[in-house]
């Protein structure tokens, strides 16, 4: 979530799908059809500071990185906050079901040491350590992947919105749970505010490669990647 690059005019057809308005924000579903504009969007306040991206080499992104969250939008399941017909927030949500960890490990080996690689495989941790299907007695659940506000609209509660947005659909498509990886400081310290379940913590400092060195090494506030869940 970083940067405050000023977005052109959206088109017409970005107000589809009205989910709610409140104080001036109007979410709504993304279509396949305003991927460049998320993906723009998410360039400038999502991976400027996203932990996992800035606390390793490269800083930047892998472009299977953004492939991965592009691809997430054909679920249906991925949100947007307008103000004044620009996107001020995104949220990028999909299915999961119980095999999901060994997909991810199966995926961090087929991308190798490259930095997607790199990220799948701590999500792949996270995923195992959480047994969410175990622990909530259930077969699938919604993942949030991406949760990005832009800086000059934060405090005004869009992420807790959005969030309150994906449950309400969670429910509407029969998901039993909703389950969010926090790599910053700042979502996970907005999920205990809206009562999440913390199931998973794992310290980057104590997450280390081959050599005994931390892999992951973000700039403070940013030391653990928390992962949450809750029933809907």
């Amino acid at each position: 979530m970083a940067g405050d690059k000023t977005q052109e005019k959206a088109p017409a057809n970005i107000h589809k799908s009205s989910l709610s308005i409140r104080d001036g924000i109007e979410i709504r579903a993304i279509q396949v059809c305003h991927r460049d504009k998320v993906l723009e969007f998410l360039r400038s306040h999502y991976y400027l500071e996203e932990p996992l991206t800035i606390g390793s080499d490269p800083k930047e992104q892998d472009p299977e990185d953004e492939k991965f969250n592009m691809s997430q939008i054909s679920h249906g399941t991925c949100l947007m906050a307008l103000n004044e017909e620009r996107i001020v927030g995104v949220l990028i949500s999909g299915p999961k079901s119980s095999n999901e960890a060994d997909h991810l490990f199966e995926d961090a080996e087929r991308f190798g040491p490259t930095k997607w690689g790199t990220a799948l495989k701590i999500l792949a941790c996270a995923e195992r350590d959480s047994n969410v299907y175990v622990r909530y007695n259930v077969l699938k659940a919604l993942h949030i992947h991406i949760l990005a506000v832009d800086a000059k609209l934060r405090g005004r509660a869009i992420g807790a919105s959005l969030i309150e947005e994906i449950k309400k659909l969670g429910r509407q498509l029969l998901y039993p749970l909703l389950t969010l990886d926090c790599t910053s400081y700042y979502s996970a310290k907005l999920c205990e505010r809206l009562h999440m379940d913390l199931v998973n913590v794992i310290k980057y400092e104590d997450y280390l490669d081959k050599e005994g060195k931390p892999i992951f090494k973000p700039p403070p506030p940013h030391h653990f990647l928390k992962t949450f869940a809750t029933r809907l």
